[in-house]
């Protein structure tokens, strides 16, 4: 799956953001914790901006390969970005 994100759905929320993600017609709610982000609030929403591509190829991995929570979303933690990109996004 190639989840992208859709316009206007990214939305700071009090400890993530969350970002809405499609792919055809298929949805998928995804939040990158705070912890994950160096930026505070409200630069958080520019640093995920910023690190779209990144962030969008992480949760198509895990959409790919069933990292769903229990609450139909996929989280993304520092942990992540860590595997991926060296670190925490700034």
């Amino acid at each position: 799956m190639r989840l992208v994100t859709l316009p206007g759905k990214i939305l700071a929320k009090a400890n993530h953001t969350l970002i809405i993600m499609g792919d055809g017609a298929a949805r998928q709610a995804v939040c990158v914790l705070d912890d994950a982000l160096k930026a505070a609030s409200p630069q958080r929403v520019d640093a995920v901006r910023q690190h779209l591509g990144l962030i969008e190829r992480i949760a198509s991995g895990k959409t790919d390969r069933g990292e769903v929570a229990f609450d139909g979303r996929v989280w993304i933690t520092s942990a992540d970005l860590a595997s991926d990109h060296g670190g925490r996004l700034h």
